[in-house]
């Protein structure tokens, strides 16, 4: 054993040599020039740099710095000298399936190689589920998984829950305020806790309720009905047991791109640890203040270099005025400078009290007419905060009565009508065309999980439902298709579409699949006036003003919400979140950047940074006066304008 892993040793010396063989030079950057780039335009000395680093690197890129394309250039290059030496391959991991059509979409069939074998370009559960929880599932239960899905396993565990729990010990359980939906294996020793980072469920393994509950989860596993987070329990029982995994797959890939490192979560991270040794070079890109997702307990886990890590500094984004503002506004200071291809605006600080406060966004989309940003071309005016609503204290809502908490980004609901509901136009451009398609379809597939529907032993997926209709009845297959055209332009332009879809299902689907009773579908299909109206306000957070004339709509949201997107101009939203946030890091808006470990502060500030680093031209910042009481003499010398808001006359808000 000794002379064998001093062999392997020495084997993953000569791949690192090896390794160096592979060279990035001016002319390969030129062709991923002229691939991703506007005419003319080049990538600079901090992108060059980042383009052409092969080695195992952190690479840190503030907001807007164009951190995907020029990782989008280093693949397409290395896409172009595949094959690689002994034929390894190239892993890219994202956090969102959107990343991935991105890389599809832009670098079209110059990246097609990086989808095939030996490569691999797919989501972090994309790749853990195909490469680690699946072969594991096979190995430990002899068959395959029916499906690795939250949306799914929530519905199938509520279910069995009553089926497997007696009576007399759900009381107990519920009092306790225990979640099946949310119940997960420890990663390490198979106990069950109320989250993935939560506390043990019970401290007596032995009582009635937990050995329950454990049934309930193994049985959960042995029917194949999986949650994402299952997916890694698996994987890290599985590496347990086969060691050699690491070198299996040190061997497969010899290099590794893992984007948005900052939304890693502890025990993705260190599963990716466990796979890859010295061998690979592997890089790891985002930003450190951006990592506003964490659960409690998986904070932190990417720690980074910055003696040897590379920098993208400048944000193509926004303003010098803006990135001077917000660059000591963070949990991390890191270099940045602004875009001085767009105007200077002094970032603004709207003062209100408790008697104006829901003034603030009008004089909000004042300013924004003042400064004719209202009459670009593409505009975007956000309102955002980090707490929709508190008891006692103000949230998002104190500032906007019609706000309502957007429920958009599930994917699952209880009601028809919700899937078919228009979408803002942000998310139209962010997700493209098919948004609407494929909510309709999702809303066909509830149906038919309503009615138990599958396929195979497996509920359908958009794929195997298209398929089978396509394969048994073409008619209806057809037929779809061009309704789906007709529903999606209808959503679009806000027309009532729901009795038409409801209609496909309880006639066409009722006909295929032989359904003699479809009275479980009637609270799917049953829609009140109040569900419709909240339903309608999810989808229409937008206060409209207008006032001599000039129209702006401003978009209210949550911080969490806007992450990743561009703003014209944001007002970020003084809220309570068991302090006032903004009086909270007050410091750090006078440009006093101050290190911490204050679990407190660095979320306070993680959210302060992504909020307020949206923006092109104009950044607001909503604050009671009790906040900057006897700061502002210091906040005009950090660069803020102050401008107290005003009781005026109402304007026109539809």
């Amino acid at each position: 054993m000794k002379n064998y892993n001093i062999l392997y040793k020495l084997l993953i010396m000569l791949q690192m040599e090896m390794n160096k063989m592979t060279q990035i030079d001016s002319q390969d950057i030129s062709y991923a020039e002229q691939m991703l780039l506007h005419d003319g335009d080049s990538f600079d000395d901090e992108r060059r740099a980042v383009i052409q680093c092969l080695e195992s690197k952190d690479i840190v890129a503030c907001p807007g710095s164009g951190k995907t394309t020029t990782l989008l250039a280093k693949l397409a290059i290395l896409a172009g000298k595949l094959p690689l030496e002994n034929n390894k391959g190239i892993c890219v991991l994202t956090h969102t399936n959107v990343a991935i059509d991105e890389i599809k979409n832009r670098l079209g069939i110059h990246g097609e190689k990086l989808f095939n074998y030996p490569n691999n370009c797919s989501t972090i559960q994309s790749f853990v589920n195909q490469f680690l929880a699946i072969p594991a599932y096979v190995h430990f239960y002899g068959k395959k998984p029916i499906r690795i899905e939250d949306e799914i396993y929530n519905e199938e565990i509520r279910k069995k829950y009553y089926q497997i729990v007696p009576q007399g010990l759900r009381f107990g359980i519920e009092k306790s305020k225990i979640d099946v939906r949310t119940i997960r294996f420890n990663l390490e020793n198979e106990t069950l806790q109320r989250s993935l980072y939560g506390a043990k469920i019970y401290d007596n393994e032995q009582t009635r309720s937990y050995l329950a509950l454990k049934t309930l989860k193994e049985q959960m596993l042995e029917d194949g009905i999986l949650c994402y987070d299952d997916a890694y329990f698996l994987a890290y029982k599985y590496l347990r047991e086969n060691p050699n995994l690491k070198r299996l797959f040190s061997n497969r890939f010899l290099y590794v791109f893992i984007d948005e490192m900052q939304d890693t979560m502890k025990h993705q991270k260190e599963l990716l640890e466990l796979l890859f040794d010295d061998s690979v070079v592997i890089q790891r890109i985002g930003d450190l203040n951006q990592s506003i997702y964490d659960q409690s307990g998986a904070i932190g886990s990417w720690e980074v270099d910055s003696e040897s890590s590379l920098e993208i500094s400048d944000s193509k984004r926004f303003s010098k005025a803006i990135a001077d503002i917000v660059k000591n506004i963070c949990v991390t200071p890191q270099n940045l400078n602004g875009n001085t291809n767009i105007e200077d605006i002094k970032p603004c600080l709207l003062v209100y009290n408790s008697t104006n406060i829901q003034n603030v966004l009008k004089e909000f989309a004042r300013i924004v007419v003042e400064r004719d940003l209202h009459n670009l071309d593409r505009k975007v005016f956000k309102a955002i905060g980090w707490v929709s609503e508190h008891e006692r204290e103000i949230g998002i809502k104190n500032y906007w009565e019609e706000f309502k908490t957007s429920r958009r980004k599930r994917s699952d609901f209880n009601s028809l009508i919700m899937y078919l509901l228009k979408e803002s136009s942000e998310d139209l451009e962010r997700f493209g065309a098919n948004l609407y398609n494929d909510k309709v379809l999702k809303g066909i597939l509830k149906a038919l999980r309503i009615m138990n529907e599958k396929n195979e032993e497996k509920h359908y997926t958009k794929q195997t439902f298209l398929n089978y209709l396509k394969e048994f009845h073409n008619e209806i297959y057809e037929d779809l298709m061009l309704k789906l055209s007709r529903w999606c332009l209808m959503i679009q332009n806000r027309q009532e579409v729901v009795s038409e879809v409801e209609e496909f299902i309880t006639e066409k689907l009722k006909r295929i699949f032989n359904w003699n009773d479809i009275s479980q579908l009637t609270s799917f299909f049953s829609n009140t006036e109040e569900e419709s109206t909240e339903a309608y306000s999810v989808q229409t957070n937008v206060m409209k003003f207008l006032e001599e004339g000039n129209e702006v709509d401003i978009e209210v949201a949550s911080i969490h919400s806007v992450k990743g997107e561009t703003h014209t101009a944001t007002l970020y939203l003084e809220t309570f979140y068991f302090e006032y946030d903004i009086k909270r890091i007050i410091a750090y808006l006078k440009g006093n950047h101050e290190n911490t470990n204050r679990s407190r502060i660095v979320q306070n500030l993680k959210m302060a940074y992504v909020g307020m680093t949206r923006p092109t031209h104009l950044l607001c910042v909503a604050v009671r006066e009790e906040s900057i009481n006897g700061h502002e003499v210091e906040l005009n010398v950090a660069g803020w304008d102050i401008k107290y808001v005003e009781e005026r006359v109402p304007v026109t808000q539809e």
